[in-house]
């Protein structure tokens, strides 16, 4: 009997744990690292050199490709070579107003390209196809001069 009702509290307890909800988890969204501060409940920037946006929320960007609207991942563009604006805007869609932030916030004459990674191997093959005999050859600090730009004259 002892044996039977510790079974039947281990098994009330299992059972309570099983169905106890999960405890929340806080979602805190914020900035990424090179971007602004932003007020609480901000959710996008309009970056002016890709024009397009950043959601926060999302963490992608998103922008105008092939007649529509995009979303590319964080690590689609070098984020460093921006100037984000934060936005006072509530709603999904920012790019309704997109003529208005390209009037506010014209572009930088920086020219930002994705990030493109090198397939394996193709650094060697490029290096080999730069230097052919496999070393670099230029004249600062060999033969004449000293390693200084203009001949002396005694």
């Amino acid at each position: 009997m002892k044996t039977l009702s510790k079974f039947l509290c281990a098994a009330l307890l299992g059972l309570l744990v099983l169905t106890a909800p999960p405890a929340a988890q806080a979602q805190t969204y914020g900035p990424p690292a090179w971007g602004p501060p932003v007020p609480q409940g901000t959710q996008f920037y309009y970056i002016p050199e890709i024009d397009g946006y950043y959601d926060l929320y999302a963490q992608q960007y998103i922008v105008f490709q092939n007649g529509q609207w995009v979303a590319l991942p964080p690590s689609y563009y070098d984020p460093y070579a921006f100037h984000p604006v934060i936005l006072d805007y509530r709603g999904r869609q920012p790019w309704v107003f997109v003529n208005a932030h390209r009037d506010r916030y014209p572009r930088r004459v920086v020219v930002v390209q994705p990030r493109r990674a090198i397939p394996p191997g193709q650094v060697r093959r490029a290096y080999r196809e730069a230097y052919p005999q496999g070393r670099y050859e230029d004249n600062r600090g060999h033969g004449n001069n000293n390693g200084h730009g203009r001949s002396r004259r005694d």
